[in-house]
């Protein structure tokens, strides 16, 4: 009844465009949002939670992976457990770190075998041109794991010509040495390429005294070509490389240390349809990740993990209609995946088959969106996900919003069938509703939201008597608020970020594990000439985590410099945690039977420098 209603409604919704008339309005946000909807259009007609990062604002914090960006977004906590290179958890609005789904320049990274991807902040900030960070569900539009939200990062350049070569060192015998080129191939053809080369000797992670360092090295290439063939037809392929070693904590972090091999690549290929009304656009996508672990010092391969994803999307979008969109398409994908270790499993596949429509109308200054999506997976039932939103600009510089989405995420294959797996589990589901307003003034933007999304059905690991096994037994609910306030005193630049959130286990009462109560963000920066300066503050709050251990809040602050000494070559400077706060970021503990708890420690104070050379 419920999908009945809906798709009356997605119809319905165009009679009132086709005589709607226009009021005036104070000028808005024109940033272009791509992700939300799979198609571009301004960030005030986006009714989702939306935070877009460009490459300029990029370098002026001096990233130096995409999770130095997404831990001063609204919304978003990261949890380094080491280097980059580590293992690190990302939480969008409290929701668990595989509730969040990746896109690699349009390219899913969750896999079937971890339904995560650990290797972000491996992508190298020099390779991003942007990244669009969607907060809520997602899944009518994207399917499985966008239960918390869409992160979405581009290492496509724009179109202008570029060539630039940046070396970097730092703490720790740090260094990278990358290079990026793109422009124009023909009259009708242009093309990329990105190349970088970093790591680091790293040091001990962890509270225990341990003559241990855990360190990196990582290798990453990007590139492709896109082709205009006449005024209607285009096409393009895009590829990515990436290899790399990582020594993390083994059973116990004072006897021994694991040291992780990853190759991974991207293959995309599209070919695109376009005239005034009507656009079309066919991809394909092949994914590999094959990752082998084992001990570092012996070098001996323990377990070997190997992923691959293939996947086909024909998307739609019609514009005939006067001040309406409309999308459609098909998304199919075939996934197998195996695990060596003792734990695991053998060659495992899913696939799956989706379809999905959605329309934005706007009415203004009413806008409407909706989308409706069904997969159809082997071996299952299907789900169908579906959301709705409303924006209205009940001022000229100030608009209301409401949204409301369902989304869900697979079992893991090590879920289903590793040893210990359990076949009967589960989908994870969850129901998410929010409400908030945005204000776009002269003087300050700013955005106060308010959300609460309840999830079922959640996959937990627990004893049964004989073993360990996952079971579909928790709920969750996490209530927040987020307040975002863009501004400038003169010369100066301020972004102010405060999140409060409530993130329960219904099942227990407690809240759940890694993610504070409380965070606070000031991004400040300042622009003099040739002359660029930011300060990132960051306070996290009190986080609950494992054996019942509660880690005390800490204060951050990164500085970042930069001078621009020709045209053509700026020198950097940075030093993250300026203050050398002492801090956790999460627990742990070794030993059976008796349990020994330790846990993984912030980066002290540490120094970089740099030079950025174009030609």
């Amino acid at each position: 009844m419920k999908k009945t209603i809906l798709a009356t409604a997605l119809i319905s919704l165009y009679a009132p465009s086709l005589f709607a008339q226009q009021t005036d309005s104070t000028d808005v946000d024109e940033t272009m949002v791509v992700t939300a909807n799979r198609f571009a259009q301004s960030q005030s007609s986006t009714l989702a939670s939306v935070s877009v990062v460009e490459r300029d604002q990029i370098e002026q914090l001096q990233a130096d992976s995409a999770y130095d960006v997404l831990k001063t977004l609204p919304g978003v906590e990261v949890r380094n457990l080491g280097t980059k290179a580590s293992s690190s958890s990302i939480f969008i609005r409290g929701t668990n770190s595989n509730h969040t789904l990746i896109l690699l320049d349009g390219v899913r990274l969750n896999t079937a075998a971890a339904s995560s991807y650990n290797a972000l902040g491996l992508i190298p900030a020099f390779a991003i041109e942007r990244i669009e960070v969607i907060r809520g569900p997602r899944a009518a539009v994207y399917g499985a794991d966008a239960i918390g939200g869409v992160i979405s990062i581009t290492t496509q350049p724009k179109d202008s010509s570029v060539h630039e070569l940046t070396l970097n060192g730092g703490s720790n015998s740090t260094h990278q040495e990358a290079w990026r080129s793109s422009g124009d191939l023909s009259d009708t053809a242009r093309g990329h390429v990105i190349i970088s080369n970093e790591g680091s000797k790293g040091d001990n992670i962890t509270s225990i005294d341990s003559s241990n360092n855990y360190g990196y090295g990582s290798q990453f290439i990007s590139g492709g070509v896109t082709k205009e063939i006449n005024n209607n037809w285009s096409a393009g392929f895009n590829g990515i490389y990436q290899n790399y070693d990582n020594q993390y904590i083994g059973a116990s972090p004072v006897e021994a240390k694991n040291e992780q091999e990853t190759d991974a690549y991207v293959l995309s290929g599209n070919i695109n349809y376009e005239n005034a009304v009507y656009s079309s656009n066919l991809q394909a996508n092949f994914s590999q990740n094959k990752q082998a672990d084992g001990l570092a010092e012996t070098n001996a391969q323990q377990t070997i993990i190997n992923s691959e994803r293939t996947s086909v999307l024909w998307f739609n979008h019609y514009k005939g209609i006067q001040n309406a969109d409309i999308v459609g398409g098909l998304d199919l994908s075939y996934e197998k995946a195996n695990n060596t270790s003792a734990w695991g499993f053998e060659k495992e596949t899913r696939k799956n088959v989706a379809a999905f429509v959605g329309t934005s109308v706007d009415l203004d200054p009413v806008t409407l969106e909706a989308n409706i999506r069904h997969d159809q997976r082997t071996r299952d039932e299907g789900k169908t996900t579906w959301g709705v939103g409303l924006g209205w600009f009940i001022l000229p510089d100030i608009q209301f919003t409401t949204n409301y989405g369902t989304a869900f995420k697979l079992p893991t294959f090590g879920d289903l069938y590793g040893s210990s797996g359990n076949k009967d589990l589960k989908p994870e589901e969850s129901k998410s509703f929010e409400f908030g307003f945005n204000g776009y003034h002269s003087w300050a933007a700013w955005s106060l939201v308010a959300y609460q999304n309840d999830i079922d059905n959640l996959i937990t690991w627990g004893f049964d008597g004989v073993s360990y096994s996952p079971s579909n037994v928790n709920k969750a609910q996490i209530k927040g608020i987020e307040l975002t306030i863009d501004f400038s005193t003169g010369p100066i630049n301020h972004t102010v970020v405060a999140d409060w959130k409530d993130p329960k286990d219904k099942t227990t009462g407690e809240q759940l594990l890694r993610r504070a109560k409380q965070n606070y963000k000031w991004i400040v920066d300042y622009n003099y000439d040739a002359f660029d300066v930011s300060l990132a503050t960051i306070y996290v709050g009190e986080r609950s985590d494992f054996s019942q251990t509660t880690l005390d809040s800490y204060i951050t602050l990164d500085l970042a410099t930069k001078y621009a000494v020709t045209e053509n070559l700026d020198v950097k400077f940075k030093i993250n945690n300026l203050l050398d706060e002492d801090y956790d970021v999460a627990a742990g503990s070794y030993g059976f039977p008796t349990s020994i708890p330790y846990t993984w420690v912030g980066a002290e104070r540490s120094y970089y420098a740099g030079i950025d050379y174009r030609f």
